[in-house]
């Protein structure tokens, strides 16, 4: 395609002038050079996010989910200030957001490492609670109520994860596997409760819900190995 010397504007293969400076175009001449562009020939728009390849939508996302991040603590922070004159209240939602913050951002920024990530999550979650409790003089609960809680709850889950991950046939045996984990995680916050407030173990409700799920875990197993064969969780249920 031809290509006036004078505007560069490409024009019709049967034109012999320009149309805008009325320049004579060569027969043989003016055409198109294989070069490089001074500028590239599809702008990306952030927002076709199809466009764009994974760690930019990530960035994207992560400047986007801190902007708004700030905001909602500088607004919540400024509330507090004009209203009451101090901050004292402010700083639990603050560590909640910065808290929120952190889940969903690691996670997006690490990508497909997924065990840095739930490191760095089983870090942060003990670290936001004993900021909750700092953020009182007046009582500290961290060491008796809520670290114990949190580090079982979290191991409670880590047990759970790794066996599901080791299971060769995933399917109603996973569901088993999570009634167990949660029956033994509400014996472990009943046991922290009863040994801060008493002293002394007193299982009541957590036997309860022991008593529920760990019946229904079994039949679970029993369905699985027993009834479905190799059938999966998703044929099980039609998903």
């Amino acid at each position: 395609m031809p290509i006036c010397p004078n505007c560069g504007v490409e024009l019709a293969e049967s034109t012999k002038h320009c149309p805008l400076c009325r320049s004579a175009i060569e027969a043989d001449g003016g055409r198109s050079e294989e070069r490089e562009a001074p500028y590239p020939e599809k702008a990306i728009d952030p927002e076709h996010f199809d466009t764009l390849t994974d760690a930019q939508r990530r960035k994207i996302f992560l400047e986007i989910f801190s902007v708004c991040s700030a905001i909602a603590c500088i607004t919540v922070l400024a509330v507090e200030a004009l209203v009451d004159g101090r901050i004292s209240w402010s700083l639990y939602p603050v560590a909640s957001i910065a808290y929120l913050f952190f889940v969903i951002a690691v996670p997006v920024a690490l990508g497909r490492r997924r065990w840095r990530a739930t490191v760095a999550l089983a870090i942060a979650t003990p670290l936001f609670v004993l900021s909750l409790d700092m953020l009182d003089a007046s009582r500290s609960w961290f060491p008796r109520i809520g670290g114990p809680i949190t580090l079982s709850v979290e191991a409670t889950i880590a047990a759970c994860a790794a066996s599901i991950s080791r299971m060769k046939s995933k399917g109603v045996n996973a569901i088993a596997v999570a009634l167990i984990g949660a029956a033994a995680a509400c014996v472990c916050i009943e046991l922290a409760i009863d040994l801060a407030a008493s002293g002394s173990p007193d299982l009541d409700w957590s036997a309860v819900v022991a008593a529920a799920c760990l019946p229904i875990a079994a039949l679970l197993f029993y369905a699985h190995h027993r009834l479905s064969g190799r059938a999966s969780l998703a044929k099980l249920f039609h998903l």
